[in-house]
């Protein structure tokens, strides 16, 4: 169902769908084995044998406390998802989406956000299909994204317009018979509801790492809400199995507000924001959802709206506090708990998890490094050059 839920966009209230499950394997503490999206093969709509795979998943739960004592919270932890294969945590949805089509004479395409499109084409090439993805124009000729994509026999096809690519993409998706996997709804719904699975290992990475515990808050990047409404997904279910006794509390951070209007109007419905301009391309462009809304008020979570610069302070703190170099809107997580902290929103106790999405790598947007200074091999021309530097 590409377009969402009919009866949702009966009553002007686009929605996506989610998966309904026949019959579903309760996750077995006792009796996992392997690694990655494999662990969990049970939980997941694909069979283990016709999974598409890189090795994405089993990404650490590392504990930030250097950083966290900055932020008043006690027990601060980072969720990993740099470490998967192309650096995303997109890397677990496109692992589902290609495993999908795995076999057929078909093309997978995207009109998503620059992570999206380069594991998508990493995992078609994988899966032996063709991929094209519908990038931003503004792209630079030659960029990491394009390269990314094109050497992994990918093709990228430069769109002005965020919902100009959502148009086409259902398009193609009509008279092509391409297999579309990012949103290409207006107003966004979301993405392929059953590559949205795959978000759901991240849920059962924590609570494993945890000693099948949850945390109390964890804070997620939320444009269209892919990711958290996946994770939450997980968390729920590890309720619904008994193998967990609470679910935490979700936290959707954005930067259009787009959802946080929605819940301070108590409506059950989203209006998305309008094209957000934002240096965090990740969560910028038209954003909000009602799978993010429906996250956060079934996990009685909250919404935190971040600007640029706070996003920019955290990434700065988190790379020379913890050496973690993640892309500006994958600290959005980190941005969320230092202000939540700052104004008493949450305890210093409270186990706090932020899921940084990806890589620094992946961030066309960050800023051209300053100019290598060079010495003479004289120790005092270093000391020179240092001190200049304040080292």
């Amino acid at each position: 169902m590409p377009g969402g839920c009919p009866s949702c966009s009966a009553e002007d209230c686009p929605s996506n769908v989610a998966p309904v499950y026949a019959r579903m394997q309760s996750l077995k503490p006792g009796k996992l084995s392997g690694d990655g999206l494999h662990r969990y093969a049970a939980q997941l709509p694909i069979p283990r044998e016709r999974l598409v795979s890189l090795g994405e998943g089993s990404t650490p739960l590392v504990s930030i406390g250097t950083l966290g004592r900055e932020f008043g919270l006690r027990r601060l932890m980072i969720k990993d998802e740099r470490r998967n294969p192309t650096g995303s945590w997109r890397d677990r949805f496109s692992a589902l989406a290609a495993s999908q089509h795995a076999g057929a004479d078909a093309t997978v395409s995207t009109a998503g956000g620059d992570a999206m499109a380069m594991s998508m084409a990493a995992y078609a090439a994988r899966a032996g299909l063709r991929s094209v993805a519908l990038v931003d124009a503004a792209l630079e000729e030659g960029g990491r994204v394009l390269d990314a994509i094109e050497w992994v026999g990918g093709r990228a096809v430069g769109v002005s317009g965020l919902e100009a690519r959502w148009t086409l993409l259902a398009d193609a998706e009509r008279s092509l018979g391409w297999r579309a996997v990012s949103n290409r709804s207006t107003p966004p719904i979301g993405s392929d509801p059953i590559a949205i699975e795959g978000y759901r290992t991240i849920a059962y990475e924590i609570a494993e790492q945890l000693s099948w515990s949850v945390p109390d808050l964890v804070a997620v990047p939320s444009a269209l809400g892919d990711g958290i409404q996946g994770i939450w997904r997980g968390f729920r279910d590890l309720a619904t199995w008994g193998v967990v006794d609470a679910t935490p509390r979700m936290v959707a951070v954005e930067v259009g507000g787009a959802v946080a209007s929605s819940l301070a109007g108590g409506k059950d419905w989203v209006a998305p924001s309008g094209d957000v301009h934002s240096l965090a391309r990740s969560l910028g462009g038209i954003t909000g959802t009602v799978q993010t809304l429906q996250a956060v008020v079934e996990s009685e979570g909250l919404v935190v709206r971040v600007t640029d610069a706070e996003l920019e302070t955290a990434r700065i703190v988190l790379g020379e506090s913890e050496g973690v170099w993640a892309e500006l809107g994958a600290a959005a997580g980190l941005a969320a708990a230092q202000k939540l902290s700052s104004r008493g929103d949450i305890p210093a106790r409270a186990h706090f998890v932020a899921v940084v999405t990806e890589h620094g790598l992946l961030d066309e947007m960050a800023q051209v490094p300053p100019m290598l200074e060079t010495v003479d091999a004289r120790v005092d021309e270093l000391l020179r050059v240092l001190a200049v530097r304040g080292e």
